[in-house]
């Protein structure tokens, strides 16, 4: 029985359907205009591509949307075409329908615990190798059964396994583009969600001049998608493994080179050594460190116990959100089709407004991913949400008008969130056990395509669309209520911290030893600033342990040099650490060689490090961002400090400190204007003023002018026990280059912590709590990665924390 509202109307009226649609893209097209005004006016945040800042290769983008776009539409023609041939062949209603979608979801679904294993032993490229021929076999058995009586069952039997061939071919692009894509994860997630929507769209717009209720048909437009695409697979594999030859000839030419030709600074990537020199390497420096901190061993108990490590609170939330989403999109599949077939609209009109809908989301979803980077993943998927609901509400009542529009809007919020659920499992997957956790977002996406039609279905069947389309609306506003309530406030408002990042500037770490922090500070100083390189100072036995650990770490390649320690100054003023140490008088002071000497490196690091970038940061290696402090004005030359310690330990250290740089700068010692001071544990050097600096100390101290700097400044050990080379340098830089932000916005939410012994002697804040919950689920071996550590601290609401002496 055709309801009132759409009788009233011709559905065959071309100029009608018109009319319609173009109310209704007006109107989506308005509502994504002020969005995007609204991105303007918050203030653009650059999106950068790729590791580190590299853009994206063609060869990956051509990988992560083709075969996605073939493999959808083939997904798609199921989902679009089947609940028309079902009706329209008398097969059954909206049960039927909801059957055979429950079917391809409970395919996701498999797929999805099968990737569980498969994930951890073959390749991406074998995973789509795998979908391609489950794919092709629900064509063929599709193909078997078409006796009438059993054509349900093959169509219900290859809906089954074209969805498991589509669920595994999105976790092996999920897995790809993790390792493949670095920053602006939400934007590159935006195009291939919008590539999902290419090929559902295809499919759509087939169904409208291509009568898919013939079997035949359905069935031949299916097996020729996925031979497409077992044919595009194959070509990028190929493609892939030639590339991958010139790298690994490239790599040998170079590793030739180098080794013909020792450098001071060599590049990490090097560092690869056989598995029984590595072993002899590590227990070598093991022996070296004594009492120094040393990573805690991993049994082998733990490593088993922590299968399920990944499941937390914040994959609850992460797949709390996901599945909200995943409502709205299966009501864009399943409904709009639905609702056509239960009031007699004709098939032609049911697809030309699958289309528009579709057409509006692959519009909305690469805006979407911009819009995610500038307002923030969690807003806009608020936001999307409730449209999603506004608009499943009005596509079910009654009237043409209604049914329109409502398609319209779905189709807008269904595009502005179609790359979260890909951006939020890459972004919050913890470092161990990535892809388990890619995997377990992507088995609840899936859950919703087998829940969601068999619910729809069956109250669309006993109680009509209405009652069915607003009981995914009320769940849909709970939704947003108990992510309003239950999600910290900061996540749901925009990000309005400025880019810090500085893509032009080099850091220098002076680095004792590795500790169990080592790749927690390295990881947090590329999050958040993206340098142009980062030297680290150190000998050789730190540099081997660094090397082999780092290959677990998430770290850009080519972008982490060695400086030899021992050599530093040999090339530019001719003295190795020995000679230096040999003229250090200090054996008095309560400070011996080793810290006098870690001064000496930083103040050096603009005349030793060859090709140094002309503004440089020294960081020190303790020191762990959380809520990164800009470096540099992008408006003036000036560069910025951010005080950390709001006053010195005691008088006595504050004379101590001034006093000797009175007597090396003959200038009266500053402290920041709005309060902290110089020993900041990080300096952003001007080398222009840094030599200046160093000549004038060279001018200034003893009567042999020709003596360099290095010597004059152990020279002053045994009259002064302490000197900074932090407190120098603002002192002197402050004049013209240097700026501190107020102590206030940044160092007075640091936390600094001390072993547990240390703690317990001076009286200061212990680590030890700390260490127990890093360590809760299992120990590392390389070090603890740094979304692991803010995580951990992220209640706190730190700007930055300092591990002091571990």
């Amino acid at each position: 029985m055709v309801e009132e509202g759409f009788a009233a109307l011709d559905p065959d009226s071309v100029g009608q359907m018109m009319w319609h649609i173009g109310k209704a893209v007006v109107t989506a097209a308005v509502i994504l205009i002020m969005m995007l005004g609204l991105a303007a006016f918050k203030g653009h945040k650059s999106v950068r591509l790729g590791k580190a800042g590299s853009s994206v290769s063609l060869h990956v983008w051509v990988t992560l949307l083709l075969p996605n776009a073939v493999m959808h539409a083939c997904g798609g023609l199921l989902i679009v075409a089947a609940p028309q041939y079902i009706v329209s062949a008398g097969m059954g209603g909206a049960g039927s329908a909801g059957l055979v979608a429950g079917s391809f979801g409970l395919g996701l679904v498999f797929a999805n615990l099968v990737a569980f294993k498969l994930g951890s032993v073959l390749h991406p490229w074998l995973m789509c190798i795998v979908a391609a021929s489950t794919g092709l076999m629900g064509v063929v058995l599709g193909g078997v059964l078409t006796e009438p009586q059993l054509r349900l069952y093959g169509l219900t039997g290859a809906a089954g396994l074209v969805g498991f061939a589509q669920s595994l071919h999105v976790v092996a692009r999920t897995f790809y583009q993790a390792e493949e894509v670095r920053d602006g994860q939400a934007f590159v997630s935006g195009w291939v969600s919008a590539s999902n929507i290419v090929g559902i769209a295809a499919a759509a717009f087939v169904t409208s001049f291509v009568d898919c209720t013939v079997y035949t048909n359905l069935g031949f437009l299916c097996g020729g998608g996925f031979l497409l695409y077992a044919g595009l697979i194959l070509l990028l594999t190929c493609s892939s493994a030639l590339q991958g030859r010139k790298m690994q000839k490239l790599h040998h030419e170079s590793a030739e080179s180098e080794a013909s030709t020792p450098t001071e600074a060599e590049d990490l990537e090097a560092a690869t050594l056989p598995a029984p020199q590595k072993q002899s390497e590590a227990g070598a420096h093991a022996a070296t460190q004594g009492t120094l901190p040393t990573l805690p061993a991993v049994p082998a108990s733990s490593q088993n116990s922590s299968r399920l490590a990944w499941i937390s609170w914040q994959f609850a939330k992460v797949c709390f959100l996901i599945f909200t989403m995943a409502i709205a999109r299966e009501a864009q599949k399943f409904l709009i089709p639905l609702i056509g077939a239960e009031n007699e609209i004709s098939t032609s009109f049911v697809g030309n407004v699958a289309f528009m809908s579709q057409m509006e989301s692959l519009v909305a979803a690469p805006l979407g991913g911009l819009l995610m980077e500038c307002l923030g993943i969690l807003p806009l998927v608020l936001v999307s949400v409730l449209l999603s609901a506004v608009g499943i509400q009005v596509l079910c009542m009654p009237g043409m008008g209604f049914y329109v529009q409502g398609a319209s809007l779905l189709g807008l919020a269904c595009g502005l969130s179609a790359g979260a659920a890909i951006a939020l499992s890459i972004l919050h997957a913890p470092k161990e056990r990535s892809k388990s956790f890619m995997n377990g977002c992507r088995f609840f996406n899936s859950s919703a395509d087998v829940v969601i039609p068999l619910v729809v279905g069956s109250l669309a069947s006993s109680s009509g669309v209405l009652v069915a389309g607003s009981t995914l609306t009320l769940s849909m506003l709970a939704s947003v209520c108990v992510a309003l309530f239950s999600f910290e406030l900061q996540l749901i408002l925009p990000d309005s911290r400025k880019d810090v990042r500085v893509p032009s500037m080099d850091f220098v770490i002076p680095l004792k030893a590795m500790g169990p922090f080592t790749r927690t500070v390295l990881e947090g100083i590329f999050s958040h600033y993206a340098p142009r390189h980062i030297y680290i100072v150190c000998r050789q036995e730190a540099r081997k342990a660094v090397s082999q650990a780092m290959v677990e770490w998430s770290l850009p390649r080519g972008k982490i040099s060695f400086v030899d320690e021992e050599s530093y100054f040999q090339k530019t003023l001719n003295f190795s650490r020995e000679d230096l140490k040999q003229a250090w008088k200090g054996t008095k002071s309560p400070r011996d060689f080793g810290w006098w000497w870690q001064q000496l490196l930083k103040l050096g690091a603009g005349q030793c490090i060859e090709g140094i970038s002309e503004n440089f940061c020294v960081w020190d290696a303790d020191l762990i961002v959380l809520e990164p402090w800009p470096l540099t004005n992008p408006n003036s030359t000036q560069c910025y400090v951010a005080p950390l310690q709001e006053k010195y330990l005691s008088d006595r250290h504050q004379e101590a400190y001034d006093s000797s740089t009175r007597h090396i700068l003959k200038m009266e010692p500053t402290q920041p204007c709005k309060g902290g001071t110089w020993i900041a544990h990080h300096m952003v050097f001007n080398k222009g003023v840094l030599c200046q600096m160093l000549d004038l100390i060279e001018t200034n101290l003893g009567t042999d002018c020709a003596e360099a700097w290095p010597l004059k400044i152990l020279g002053i050990a045994e009259g002064f026990e302490r000197v900074s080379e932090y407190v120098l340098y603002g002192t002197y830089a402050s004049q013209s280059v240097l700026r501190a932000h107020p102590y206030q916005t940044y160092g007075a939410r640091g936390l600094r912590l001390y072993g547990r012994e240390e703690a317990l002697a001076k009286g200061r804040d212990s680590n030890e709590f700390l260490i127990e919950s890093l360590n809760a689920e299992s120990k590392p071996l390389t070090g603890y990665s740094y979304q692991r550590v803010a995580g951990e601290v992220a209640p706190l609401h730190l700007t930055h924390l300092q591990m002091e002496h571990v």
